[in-house]
């Protein structure tokens, strides 16, 4: 479930970049979810953390007054290149460009992937460490036969 409200999130996101869309049509980009197939509690969850993280944002620029921090490039070392595949990283870029994550994130996001000891690091496993990362679920070290095992279903069925 957590990958699937790090997708409604990401789609969000991508809609308030969009100056001619942004967020003002809640009913609608709502509606457009639930028929793409993202259940109401899943909905709800990326809303709630939208909002909760566009609140820290604010109180933190008022406190500040100095606007928003400039986005840092980032250059794999050639043992993360290898270990990243192309969609893998090209995701990790996008979640850093639509400010979902900020340079620490992105950091202990490819810390996470060199010592989970998984092969190629994909889209699928660059989702599943952001959405541990970003929806606090902490449990220790990633185990990818736990991880990456269960199934994107509701129900957490593990094949």
């Amino acid at each position: 479930m957590k990958g699937r409200v790090i997708d409604i999130i990401v789609y969000l996101m991508q809609q308030l970049n969009q100056k001619e869309k942004g967020l003002s049509q809640l009913d609608k980009l709502t509606e457009d979810l639930q028929n793409q197939g993202y259940t109401d509690s899943e909905i709800n969850a990326a809303f709630y953390w939208l909002l909760e993280r566009l609140r820290l944002q604010l109180s933190q620029l008022v406190r500040s007054r100095k606007g928003l921090p400039k986005k840092s490039s980032r250059i794999l070392h050639t043992t993360e290149n290898i270990l990243f595949s192309r969609t893998g990283y090209g995701y990790l870029i996008q979640l850093y460009q639509l400010g979902l994550i900020n340079d620490e994130q992105r950091e202990q996001i490819i810390q996470r992937a060199l010592t989970s000891g998984l092969g190629e690091i994909g889209e699928f496993e660059v989702k599943a460490l952001a959405a541990r990362l970003l929806l606090n679920d902490e449990e220790g070290e990633i185990d990818p036969g736990r991880v990456f095992l269960l199934d994107e279903s509701t129900d957490g069925t593990v094949h």
